[in-house]
């Protein structure tokens, strides 16, 4: 089948965060007394919303952070993106594959725009997107809910049923299939049973997902 709209996850699907950004959040609650590390963090961040962020640590960190931390954390990880955050490997050939082709494709993320315009600028990826990059910002509920990937259809003419969908987290793909599309579910640094069982088509390696597209 070919599609009308191939829609992206940014974090963990064009850009290799996920690592980094609980790196960087587990140093950062570690100096403020919460002894945590990064694999606990991925397993409470992973699917969520900044705001979601918020809620758990003002909830789990005693004795209350101060009342710029939220800031604090956006610009120590703005830092941390511009030292070191890459593009997924494989993820560009798919992207110039695409283009080449005049495929439609967009971002849809849970990040705030700031973040996501962020992430795709430091791994050169914002011009395969230009102004079809959309976050749970511009809509009412963040994913599972289906609301960002209507949206991102919407903006783009495209019937959800027509619409493919990359994602690599449980939430993400739930999303995806309430939205009516259909979604590959992105499993290398995830399980990919639980993929599977949200209705993902699951695959490992960015260099099979051209044939998933057929576009090989």
């Amino acid at each position: 089948m070919s599609y009308d709209l191939i829609i992206f996850d940014c974090d963990g699907v064009l850009v290799d965060s996920e690592r980094l950004v609980n790196e960087i959040a587990a140093e950062f609650f570690c100096e403020r007394g919460l002894l945590i590390d990064a694999e606990t963090l991925s397993a409470v961040f992973k699917g969520k919303t900044m705001a979601d962020v918020a809620v758990w640590a003002e909830s789990a960190i005693e004795p209350p952070l101060s009342r710029d931390w939220f800031y604090e954390l956006g610009m120590a990880t703005a830092h941390g993106f511009q030292r070191e955050l890459k593009a997924v490997q494989g993820v560009r050939p798919v992207l110039e594959a695409l283009t080449e082709r005049r495929q439609k494709i967009c971002v849809a993320s849970q990040s705030p725009p700031a973040r996501l315009a962020l992430s795709l600028s430091v791994t050169g990826l914002a011009p395969f997107f230009g102004e079809h990059a959309y976050s749970a910002a511009h809509v009412p509920r963040p994913k599972p809910a289906p609301d960002l990937f209507l949206h991102a259809a919407a903006r783009l003419g495209a019937a959800p049923e027509r619409c493919a969908v990359i994602e690599d987290s449980r939430s993400g793909v739930l999303a995806g299939r309430a939205a009516g599309m259909t979604v590959y579910g992105y499993a290398a640094d995830e399980n990919p049973a639980a993929l599977a069982a949200a209705g993902a088509i699951v695959f490992d390696r960015m260099a099979q997902l051209p044939e998933l597209l057929n576009l090989a």
